[in-house]
């Protein structure tokens, strides 16, 4: 007789054997999968696209929830506090699980304990763009003209703390100049940002590939460097960072998933398992790349280990700026 829900986690509590799963049948109603951002972005169109094909292959019901608010710390808050049943899951990122971990204190989730690793989607390059009016044609060039006119030249960003602004933060730095040298101004989403750059309202940005791959092509930015350890293949003549002279210089935009702490890990394998199937899927690849994203794919372990290295990255820069998300 096949097992309840009830009966199966009372099972996972006391260690039951493997075969004993194998009668549950999961899922038994829909599934929620909060995304703690506005509708529209990569962060949501990711993790529908892979609900999407999941509904399609296993039939099961995967609801999208957006939760978004405080770069992402509502929803992630929202999914901490649900049952740890397997009918929850949160869309985890470069900003709940990289920069407000180093720099939010103090934050009220725990990235490690308070929820359970999945796997991790994809993950993108950002680029450095100045206008074409600024005659600007290299990082050095940029610096140099930094350093001529201090606390002049302005930036945007999505908003404080983003990796947008923590990547023109990190430039600063490497190069031995206070946060301040630039005038920051954060804008409340890419949108408006990208567009105070095109308008001339700012100098330069650091921006998603995907965002500006457009005007780079087009002319009216121009590319200076990409944020990534190794080139992007959507700009394979943009030289990054790393490459011009700033050793271990790395902000990755990036999106993942988890459950809340003590999700019975057999449900965490099935949605590993079901999650590495959809990214393997050409379609959904192909619906990804277009948004100028790198699949990922692989296992919770290894996403664990990526997002510890980021959350340390963000850690040592706070440290080196007094830098703080308050």
């Amino acid at each position: 007789m096949p097992l309840n829900r009830r009966t199966f986690l009372a099972s996972l509590a006391s260690g039951a054997a493997p075969s004993a799963f194998a009668q549950v049948t999961y899922p038994d109603k829909p599934i929620r999968l909060i995304v703690p951002y506005s509708a529209g972005g990569p962060y949501d169109q990711i993790p529908r696209l892979v609900a999407d094909y999941i509904g399609r292959k296993y039939g099961w019901s995967v609801l999208i929830d957006n939760r978004p608010g405080v770069s992402g710390i509502v929803g992630v808050v929202a999914a901490k506090q649900a049952a740890p049943d397997g009918y929850t899951f949160v869309v985890t990122s470069s900003s709940t699980h990289g920069a407000e971990p180093a720099l939010k204190h103090p934050l009220p989730y725990d990235p490690y304990t308070d929820l359970a690793p999945v796997i991790l989607f994809a993950q993108a390059a950002l680029v450095l763009l100045v206008r074409k009016e600024m005659g600007v044609n290299s990082v050095a060039e940029l610096i140099k003209l930094i350093r001529a006119r201090p606390g002049q030249i302005k930036f945007s960003s999505a908003g404080h703390a983003t990796q947008q602004h923590l990547a023109a933060v990190m430039m600063l730095q490497r190069e031995g100049l206070p946060p301040d040298a630039c005038i920051h101004v954060p804008y409340n989403g890419l949108t408006p940002a990208l567009t105070a750059l095109l308008a001339n309202s700012v100098d330069f940005m650091i921006v998603s590939t995907g965002s500006a791959k457009g005007y780079i092509a087009n002319g009216d930015l121009k590319a200076l460097a990409i944020t990534t350890p190794e080139r992007s293949p959507r700009l394979p003549d943009v030289a990054t960072f790393a490459e011009l002279g700033y050793p271990g210089y790395q902000i990755i935009a990036w999106c993942g998933l988890a459950a809340p702490a003590k999700t019975p890990q057999p449900i965490l394998d099935r949605w590993n398992a079901a999650i590495n199937a959809a990214l393997a899927d050409a379609d959904v690849r192909k619906h990804i790349e277009d948004l100028d994203y790198d699949i990922k794919g692989g296992t919770a372990a290894a996403y664990t280990d990526f997002f510890t290295r980021d959350i340390e990255g963000y850690r040592k820069l706070a440290e080196a700026t007094g830098l703080k998300d308050d």
